[in-house]
Parts: C-alpha cells; sequence; structure tokens
C-alpha cells in the first residue's frame, strides 16, 4: 500500500505530537509535527509534502480565536501601549543595522543581501522582496529567513514554558455546533478575501477581523473547543517543519553560523526588552514575550492563543511590527538595494570604457 506524501506527513507530525504530548513538552501538538517532520526530512529518504491549504486551515482557526478576544474594551486598551511599539520597532530597526553591517563585514555577501537576511521578521514579504531584486542572493534570504521562523517557534515556547507558572482551572472549553462550523467556513471566506487583496497573513487576519468586527456589533460568537485549536497546531507545525529542506543547507559555514547568530541576538533582545514591558504595564512574561519577539504574527499568535497570553496585545504589537516594516524597512531596503546595484552596474561601465 503506497502512502501519498502528504499522507505521510501527516502521520509522521502527529506521531510526533503525541510523543511530546507524552513527555509533557511545552506545546507538544506544534512543537511535536515540527520537530518529528523536520527530522524525518533531514535524516530520511522519505519524501513529505504539506499542502497549503492546510496550512491556511490552522491559520483561520487561530484567528477565530484571537478574534474572540477582541471585544470593543479590549481595543480600546490598546492605546496605552502605542509609545512602547513605536521604541520597540525602532530598537530592533537599530538592532537590524548593526547586525547586517556584521554581516556584510564578516561574511563578504554585498550590504543589499545583507539587509535584507537580517529583517527582523516579515519572512514572505522579505521573500518576495528579494525574488524581486536581481542583486540579492535569494538562496541566503529564504535560508536566513526560514531558520530564523523554525528557531523562534522551536525556543519561543519552551522561554514562555519557564517564565509562565501553569494556569490550569482558567481554560473555559467550548462546544461543538452548526453555528461554530458556519462561522468557521465564513472566517475561512473572509481569509480568501484578504488574500485576494494581497493582505500579509490573510487567513489569519481575515478571521480576525470578522470575528472581531461580530464582537463589536454585539454577535454572539461561540468559544473555540481546545482540541480545533490542537488541530491548527498539528496542521501549523507539520507547514513549518517542510519549510526548511536538506538541498536548501548550500551556504558557507560562515553565513550559515550568522543565521544562527543574527537569529539569537533577536530572540535575546525580545528576552531582555519584555521584563521592561512585563513591569511597566503589569503584563504576564508570556504576553509581553511574545509580543516583542520578532516571529510571524501567524506563529506568535497561535503560541499566545495556547498559553492564555492576552492575544489581543500580542496581535496589536505584532501588526504594528508588520506596519513598520512594510511601511519604513522594506521601502529603506530596497531604496539601499537599488543604490547599491546601480553603483555596481557604473563600476561595470567604467571598466569597460576603460578597456
Amino acid at each position: 500500500m503506497t502512502i501519498h506524501p502528504m499522507g505521510k506527513a501527516f502521520i509522521v507530525g502527529l506521531a510526533g505530537a503525541l510523543l511530546f504530548e507524552v513527555i509533557g513538552a511545552p506545546m507538544p501538538w506544534l512543537l511535536g509535527s515540527l520537530f518529528a517532520v523536520l527530522a524525518v526530512q533531514f535524516f530520511t529518504p522519505l519524501s513529505l509534502k504539506w499542502h497549503p491549504a492546510f496550512r491556511n486551515t490552522g491559520l483561520v482557526i487561530a484567528g477565530y480565536v484571537i478574534g474572540f478576544a477582541f471585544t470593543l474594551e479590549a481595543l480600546q486598551g490598546m492605546k496605552q501601549y502605542f509609545g512602547a511599539m513605536l521604541l520597540i520597532n525602532i530598537v530592533f530597526f537599530l538592532l537590524f543595522l548593526l547586525i547586517s553591517f556584521i554581516m556584510a563585514v564578516r561574511t563578504k555577501v554585498d550590504k543589499a543581501t545583507a539587509m535584507t537576511c537580517c529583517v527582523p521578521g516579515g519572512m514572505s514579504q522579505i521573500i518576495t522582496f528579494a525574488e524581486e531584486q536581481k542583486g540579492v542572493d535569494l538562496a541566503a534570504v529564504t535560508f536566513y529567513h526560514v531558520l530564523r521562523v523554525l528557531l523562534i517557534v522551536a525556543i519561543v515556547p519552551f522561554i514562555v514554558a519557564s517564565g509562565n507558572s501553569p494556569q490550569a482551572g482558567e481554560i473555559a472549553e467550548g462546544n461543538y455546533s452548526f453555528y461554530l462550523l458556519g462561522l468557521l467556513v465564513l472566517c475561512y471566506v473572509s481569509g480568501m478575501v484578504f488574500s485576494r487583496i494581497k493582505v500579509p497573513t490573510a487567513f489569519l487576519l481575515g478571521p480576525i477581523f470578522f470575528i472581531m468586527l461580530l464582537n463589536i456589533v454585539g454577535i454572539e460568537v461561540p468559544l473555540m473547543p481546545s482540541l480545533l485549536l490542537h488541530i491548527a497546531q498539528l496542521l501549523i507545525g507539520i507547514y513549518i517543519g517542510l519549510l526548511l529542506k536538506k538541498e536548501d543547507i548550500k551556504l558557507t559555514p560562515k553565513l550559515i553560523f550568522y543565521s544562527f547568530f543574527s537569529s539569537a541576538v533577536l530572540i535575546a533582545v525580545a528576552y531582555g526588552i519584555s521584563f521592561i514591558l512585563q513591569d511597566i504595564y503589569m503584563l504576564s512574561f508570556s504576553t509581553s514575550f511574545l509580543s516583542v519577539v520578532p516571529g510571524g504574527l501567524d506563529q506568535m499568535g497561535i503560541i499566545a492563543a495556547s498559553v492564555q497570553a492576552d492575544v489581543t496585545v500580542v496581535t496589536a504589537f505584532q501588526l504594528f511590527r508588520i506596519l513598520f516594516l512594510s511601511v519604513f524597512i522594506v521601502p529603506f531596503v530596497k531604496l539601499l538595494a537599488g543604490r547599491e546595484t546601480k553603483a555596481k552596474q557604473s563600476d561595470l561601465a567604467d571598466s569597460a570604457n576603460g578597456n
């Protein structure tokens, strides 16, 4: 009997999730599936595949849970965090400049590639941007951002678990109903609409805004059963585990070292800032850390929903980071990359004229 590669990926991911559940690891359904799929990809000849629709389904469930927490009162409380959001993103921007400068000097790659590799977040936007730039090393950029996501998703739950005391007894359980199923279908449709208009992480943000709107206008939104959140973690964990493949590791040892170095520095700085945020706003460690760490909105959102962090605060900080990235950092990198490309073309023209 031949099993389809997607079936194999599901079996491997489920086995990893159950193993992590048995050994008591944090977020077993996300981390277990991620590590199991990654290990099978790297150490066995098995071919694994995963359809984007499964990942999108996981994001829709996560978006529903996050949107459920966005009440009118929660939105009104977001104003107090604006100064912190801006300051934190400025700090990460300065850190991004420093790390990219060190990488360019130490690895001898061009500045455009170094800066594109070291952008703190926005994997899908940055890889798309790199594809459009002629002088940028796409393989290096892809490896750096995939590794950053993998490291953050793999490490952050353990850091959150070590910094937070468990809060068993605070978890309410939702019930299954046709009404819930209908809302999830509408959430998926909202994700498709957001995707059509090119909104980043559309299948997460679409459901967030849809469920948030229902909350604001007073339409009843049922609580999500915890099993569905486990399924969402499984679907997303398998997807993330398949991002990095053996054939992707073709970079020089120095480039690989600095990819780990840049991710480690980002996590370490976020860890330090989270304690300041925690003290100023009286937030839990999980909420402050997940708000600051430059992971993806989708990954940080589902982790926040799973560890009972304040998902409204985490989502607001991560959304602001995406906005700051799109409006300021990406155009800044594009400007410098364009200047460097023109300088190279000018040098080539001068040398040709000289000959």
